[in-house]
């Protein structure tokens, strides 16, 4: 990579807290997270069945590692990857909510208070009442939402049940924007910030507002994603695309200030280099609006000697 130590992309591994006697719960959470890059495949035991009262379309496994005071434990395969763990069944709902709060604080203190945390409250008529969503903060930001803990609504007995998810995968990694980043000079990105209802609008045809130096490349869409794009070329070579490239990513980051967050995207030939930023409050939105910046190698299309390299920044905005 060439872009400087902001782009290292980090890997999930969660430590250990730096205690001489460790508690069991600790050091089974610790386990349980630093298996899910893997899909839990050390933790997956026999197939229990291929659906139960709470899982109707998935196969059941057993997990090989259980945790204290769980009453139950489970390794879930059906669209996503996951192990869960029961916490008992509460008559009344009020019950179930301080339980819920008392594991949140178990979970947290396990990961030494380095967690971010978004709750969710549907109210007590919701099959799920409440959740909490962690996620693991590590050096200069945190990595996605992968501890689920939530109070359930048990329709067959009218109780509510306690369950504390893991999801597998390797999650990404957001670096936080430090709040004292100089964010005046950058006018760029105060017309990005004030057109942001035009450019995310759904079912655009050309680019809705003129974003100088860059040009409009048109509108692509690709899966269930589409895309405002922005270009610039003529650079005099790699390294003054690079530093170019450098210098936009920079102004992006403090002109757009501390209410996003950036992560890397994973990227080949021909995009050399990919870095995306979304609002903090939108993570975890199914449907998130998203700015990237890209780096790309054109083809040498037309160009007589094949050692002389082309090159463009794209500035997309997908929804």
């Amino acid at each position: 990579m060439f872009f400087g130590t902001y782009t290292n992309a980090q890997q999930f591994n969660v430590e250990l807290p730096n205690k001489k006697k460790i508690d069991d719960f600790t050091y089974k959470i610790v386990a349980v997270l630093n298996d899910a890059p893997f899909n839990f495949s050390h933790l997956k035991g026999k197939l229990i069945t291929k659906s139960d009262s709470v899982h109707l379309k998935s196969d059941i496994y057993q997990s090989k590692i259980s945790l204290p005071d769980a009453t139950a434990s489970r390794y879930v395969q059906d669209s996503t990857k996951y192990v869960e763990y029961f916490f008992g069944e509460f008559e009344k709902v009020e019950e179930a909510k301080e339980a819920f709060e008392e594991l949140t604080a178990r979970v947290a203190r396990s990961l030494s208070k380095k967690v971010v945390l978004l709750t969710n409250d549907w109210g007590n008529d919701a099959n799920t009442v409440i959740e909490n969503k962690m996620a693991y903060t590590q050096h200069n930001g945190f990595f996605h939402y992968n501890i689920c803990i939530q109070v359930n609504k048990i329709p067959s007995n009218g109780k509510w049940r306690l369950v504390l998810q893991f999801y597998s995968g390797r999650p990404n990694y957001y670096y936080w924007i430090a709040k004292n980043e100089p964010i005046g000079s950058f006018n760029f990105v105060k017309i990005i910030k004030s057109n942001r209802s035009l450019l995310f609008r759904e079912n655009q045809t050309t680019c809705p507002v003129e974003l100088p130096p860059l040009t409009c490349a048109g509108t692509k869409v690709l899966k269930d994603t589409s895309y405002v794009i922005y270009s610039k070329t003529g650079f005099a070579g790699l390294i003054n695309a690079r530093s170019e490239y450098d210098a936009f990513f920079g102004a992006m980051r403090a002109g757009l200030g501390s209410e996003y967050v950036y992560f890397l995207t994973y990227s080949q030939p021909p995009v050399l280099k990919r870095i995306a930023f979304v609002k903090f409050d939108d993570i975890d939105k199914g449907k998130r609006n998203t700015i990237y910046i890209s780096l790309v190698e054109k083809p040498n299309i037309g160009i007589t000697n094949p050692y002389k390299k082309e090159y463009e920044m794209l500035l997309s905005f997908g929804y």
